[in-house]
């Protein structure tokens, strides 16, 4: 049984590799669904340990896409410095909510971030039209962002792409590859520290899910990586904003689920 359930964590953890570097989401949309609905763990416990993959899913492209020079440098620092503040201040929030608020919090923002991510794909290339800038823009607004994604990151456990994906190509027309790789770079010490503070809070109780959802996790990050680099551009950006609003609405339906009809 026990083998049973390590090998069913291992697959989840490598399509949350896979997807969640693809997507440039850092795959926790999934993993804290799992976590909470089938393994029944608390707000916590779940988005530590969906946190804890990221750190090991991201490693793998972050070593990879820096390989490929695909990371702007100078818009990783950014990000990272201010979505990592933003990170610690949602972990911490996290531990002030309860398992039911946490539940429907994760629905609205998820399907929230996936709106935003297809409407401004669609409204971008709706005349089959796309152009991209050659060099990245670091305006004031990009730190902002970054804050926000950083919070949004800490509190309900997932990557800062949903945000900054859509904020770096719809808005400021970064290239989405270049985009999504500085994202999955600077989603490494976001998660990091996220993954440190919620498990401060709740201790180590769950370690032991963590092998099998590391060695996923690495696995694919390195075959989301490989995906990546041979995908087309909008692509990329549509299946970033349907996978994040396919699982918001999961997660809304799950949530009315167990709190009206449990």
């Amino acid at each position: 049984m026990l083998l049973l359930v390590a090998s069913g964590i291992f697959i989840l953890a490598l399509l949350v590799g896979v997807i969640g570097n693809v997507a440039g989401i850092g795959g926790g949309v999934i993993l804290v669904l799992f976590l909470i609905y089938l393994v029944h763990l608390g707000p916590l416990d779940a988005s530590g340990l969906s946190l804890l993959t990221i750190v090991f899913s991201t490693l793998s492209g972050f070593i990879q896409d820096f390989r490929k020079k695909l990371v702007d440098k100078k818009l990783f620092v950014i990000i990272s410095v201010l979505a990592v503040i933003g990170a610690t201040v949602g972990s911490v929030m996290t531990h002030y909510v309860s398992s039911n608020t946490f539940k429907g919090a994760f629905s609205l923002i998820t399907i929230c971030i996936g709106m935003f991510s297809l409407y401004s794909t669609h409204k971008q290339t709706r005349k089959g039209i796309e152009s991209y800038s050659e060099s990245s823009d670091y305006a004031p607004n990009t730190g902002i962002f970054s804050l926000t994604a950083g919070v949004v990151s800490g509190f309900i456990g997932i990557g800062i792409g949903g945000i900054m994906g859509t904020f770096l190509t719809a808005i400021k027309r970064t290239k989405p590859r270049t985009a999504f790789a500085t994202i999955i770079a600077a989603m490494l010490p976001v998660s990091i520290v996220g993954t440190g503070i919620h498990f401060y809070y709740t201790g180590f109780v769950n370690i032991l899910y963590a092998p099998p959802l590391i060695a996923g996790a690495l696995l694919g990050g390195v075959l989301g990586s490989w995906i990546i680099s041979r995908s087309h551009q909008t692509n990329l950006r549509l299946f970033q904003g349907y996978i994040i609003i396919a699982f918001g609405v999961l997660s809304a339906i799950l949530y009315l689920l167990t709190s009206y009809f449990h």
